[in-house]
């Protein structure tokens, strides 16, 4: 491999489906495993509901589509309780279970809309400049936290749940690296999982980083080995401006989501020495509840963990089979344009591929079961030389006037409720919150963080409070 990588840096965006966001990019000269637009969901009724190309980038998916571990079971198998034995994995079921959500047939159909490459122009773009992952799926069939999980530790501890405990999680990519003196850190905006792991929690100040910091590396070439970047979860009030969410979560702003996207790209790319040393990988947690046609397939269980059930009746999940396919583009100028890759991965071959990057005893240094076995994609490197071109993006293809949809994409998020994810962000400051000393608390209370405003500026003060401590304890 001709190509000398020194940073493997990976934005992780949140709740989106292979087929929602890349479906229709399938065409004959591009021959992904996507959309014929022919695939088709029943409702309650029994009326077959088509996939479709107008999604919109704000307004479809209200309430949250379910993502949860019994709404994916409804979503692959047509039913939540799978326990006396999995039926057949058809994928029928995305309809009726957001239908359980909406309380409304007409509206559960909204779950079949899939986006136009034009509408989303950011991602769709990279994906066909480089190489664009047809197989990548989600490490649990579950929300958000677990598959998050997996991508620091390769295991959820047994977990399918959105509790904001984790005290208890694995060992981490980041000692692992540490172990063998290769530097690594997550940059966020607001807040990430990772700050709640008690492995981490003295390393604050060297393991977290805002986003900021990550666009000066990348000026300044002083990238660590292993970067993570988290989007922005919740509106953000500066002062002199809102700055909305990022994460693309449903049924935040797609565009604001390819705005980060076009900007992470452009902070690598425009810096010679960085980008031809850097690949840039773009994945999202899980499909949030949207739907997808490929049924997930089998996995090995990391540690042969069986978790809690999550409600009467349920047996345990023992993680041998993946989640819904998600959205994954591998970015570098050692990529040929137009690189389809059909190798099966999930959230632990980011683990896998930065072990066999820096790590010299790569095979025989890992942290689970799942990671050891899981493909590794630096093959993906293959020319001779790193490509000169940087992509100019186009604007988006977005029509403001649709209905409802002006109001939608200019009112701010500010004020919005929160979502379940949301929710469980806040608990995890509440709870981190709780470590520092009484002086430096907020004083405030879980019930007192009501809107999106109020939780990033909750999530703000408290993490920064949080790394300021971890300094001043030498870490």
């Amino acid at each position: 491999m001709p190509a000398d990588i020194r940073n493997l840096v990976v934005l992780m965006m949140e709740n989106r489906s292979f087929d929602h966001m890349f479906g229709f990019m399938m065409t004959p000269d591009y021959p992904i495993d996507g959309l014929t637009g022919n695939e088709s969901n029943p409702d309650s009724a029994g009326e077959l509901i088509s996939v479709t190309s107008d999604a919109r980038v704000s307004g479809d998916l209200t309430p949250d589509p379910g993502h949860h571990y019994l709404d994916v079971n409804m979503q692959i198998f047509g039913a939540n309780d799978v326990s006396a034995g999995l039926p057949a994995a058809t994928m029928q079921g995305f309809v009726r279970s957001f239908e359980q959500h909406t309380g409304d047939r007409q509206k559960s159909h909204a779950i079949m809309r899939c986006f136009r490459p034009e509408t989303i122009p950011v991602i769709t773009t990279l994906a066909k400049e480089y190489a664009i992952c047809d197989r990548w799926f989600s490490s649990v069939p579950g929300p958000t936290l677990p598959n998050r999980s997996f991508i620091h530790s390769a295991t959820s501890i047994g977990r399918v749940d959105m509790s904001p405990n984790w005290l208890e999680e694995g060992k981490t990519i980041y000692e692992l690296l540490a172990e063998h003196n290769v530097d690594s850190k997550i940059y966020y905006h607001d807040m990430t999982m990772a700050m709640t792991f008690k492995s981490l929690f003295n390393s604050q100040g060297q393991r977290f980083a805002l986003y900021d910091d990550f666009i000066s590396a990348c000026s300044n070439d002083t990238l660590p080995a292993y970067s993570l970047i988290e989007p922005r979860y919740n509106a953000e009030d500066s002062g002199d401006q809102v700055f909305e969410p990022t994460d693309q979560h449903p049924d935040h702003n797609v565009t604001e989501g390819e705005r980060l996207i076009r900007d992470v790209y452009n902070a690598i790319f425009r810096n010679q020495k960085v980008r031809e040393k850097t690949l840039l990988v773009i994945v999202y947690d899980e499909h949030g509840g949207l739907y997808d046609h490929v049924p997930p397939p089998a996995a090995v269980s990391p540690d042969a963990k069986i978790s809690k059930p999550e409600a009467e009746g349920q047996n345990g999940f023992d993680f041998t089979r993946l989640g819904i396919r998600v959205p994954a583009v591998l970015i570098s100028p050692w990529i040929a344009k137009g690189t389809i890759r059909s190798v099966q991965h999930d959230h632990t071959s980011v683990i896998a591929t930065a072990r066999k990057l820096f790590l010299e005893n790569w095979e025989d240094t890992f942290l689970t079961a799942r990671d050891k076995l899981a493909a590794t994609f630096e093959d993906v490197l293959t020319l001779q030389l790193p490509r000169t071109d940087v992509v100019q993006f186009k604007a988006p293809a977005v029509s403001l006037d649709l209905p409802a949809i002006g109001d939608l994409v200019n009112t701010s998020s500010l004020n919005k409720p929160l979502t379940t994810h949301q929710q469980t962000l806040v608990q995890h400051t509440w709870n981190l919150e709780q470590g520092l000393p009484p002086a430096l608390r907020s004083g405030k209370s879980i019930a007192d963080i009501k809107t999106e405003g109020d939780a990033s500026s909750y999530m703000r003060l408290v993490a920064t409070e949080i790394r300021r401590a971890s300094r001043g304890i030498g870490a």
